[in-house]
């Protein structure tokens, strides 16, 4: 009889388990999307969805992908408006940007944040540590500052007689400011005066005007601006320089293609695959301070032979040939 109570027992958990386990994965998962601009950007928020499903995560069947329109600029707003939207309960956070760090860390310390697009989440506060990041967050770093040293460079081999480089971006971002250290320590080696500006995304086109006004040669961006792509921001930018005859370096291939001279950095829709595969883990179960942040380690060379003529830049048969994609 003891033994018989005890098989029924044990039967009893085996359907208290499966009912348990079949109610848990019944259970859709929920994921907060943060862009970096008020409305979504398609391809990347595209990429983010089809990656998740890829890892076995299908919107709308075992996951929730929220990704409302959200003020990112305002600090207190910012938090506020995060506040609201931690309503929904998410399992976790995906963010376009590091400028979310202090909503997370004061509205939502338990939820697990995943980030992408981030130059330096050590610096940014995101992260402890790259191997072991604690706290709970991770994600991928493009490693902005070393990249922006890399396109002055190029920039040197494209065009030997430009002397005055604009760079344009909110530098009071400590990412930000992270890169604009490093081209003033490396702008001597390559013969460039910097022309600093710093300012609000919100104003990055009319002080791109102003600069170029102001004798800027050439401008080099400090920030994404592919990511405010339904603002048009990088496009006018874009569209400034040409008008003006003057080479603009971006970090990302977008605005190549928008007709910028070059670009140099990550794959964002790449990133934001990579991130997403972190996110899946989150999803999973895993500790996102004990996933290690992603640190770039392929970076591209896109040029724009159209834009190039445009500005009379003959571009060195060697530059050529290590891009890894070439618009004609």
């Amino acid at each position: 009889m003891k033994r018989r109570g005890i098989l029924l027992a044990g039967a009893a958990g085996v359907l208290l388990s499966g009912r348990a386990f079949s109610q848990s994965a019944a259970r859709k998962a929920r994921v907060l999307v943060i862009h970096s601009a008020p409305i979504p950007s398609g391809p990347y928020h595209n990429a983010l969805v089809e990656r998740l499903r890829l890892r076995g995560f299908v919107d709308g069947k075992n996951l929730i992908v929220d990704a409302p329109a959200f003020t990112i600029w305002g600090r207190e707003s910012m938090r506020r408006d995060f506040a609201t939207l931690l309503g929904e309960k998410p399992d976790a956070v995906f963010a376009f940007t590091a400028r979310i760090r202090d909503a997370v860390i004061e509205e939502a310390p338990k939820v697990p944040l995943v980030f992408v697009w981030v130059a330096d989440p050590v610096t940014a506060g995101l992260a402890k540590d790259y191997g072991r990041p604690g706290g709970n967050a991770t994600g991928v770093s493009n490693r902005f500052a070393e990249v922006a040293v890399k396109r002055l460079e190029l920039l040197r081999e494209l065009a030997p007689a430009i002397k005055r480089v604009a760079v344009v971006g909110p530098t009071y971002e400590p990412e930000v400011e992270k890169a604009l250290a490093g081209l003033r320590t490396a702008s001597p080696r390559f013969g460039f005066e910097l022309l600093e500006v710093s300012t609000a995304m919100s104003l990055a086109t009319m002080e791109v005007q102003r600069i170029i006004r102001n004798g800027a040669e050439a401008l080099l961006p400090l920030h994404i601006y592919s990511a405010f792509g339904a603002r048009g921001m990088g496009e006018d930018i874009v569209r400034l320089c040409a008008a003006h005859r003057i080479p603009a370096i971006f970090a990302e291939s977008e605005m190549v293609e928008a007709g910028a001279l070059l670009s140099y950095g990550t794959n964002l829709v790449d990133d934001v695959r990579r991130a997403a595969d972190m996110l899946a883990k989150v999803l999973r179960g895993a500790k996102p301070g004990e996933i290690p942040i992603d640190q770039a380690s392929q970076f591209e060379l896109v040029l724009n032979l159209k834009t190039a003529r445009q500005l009379k830049i003959r571009v060195p048969p060697a530059v050529i040939a290590r891009a890894s994609r070439v618009i004609e």
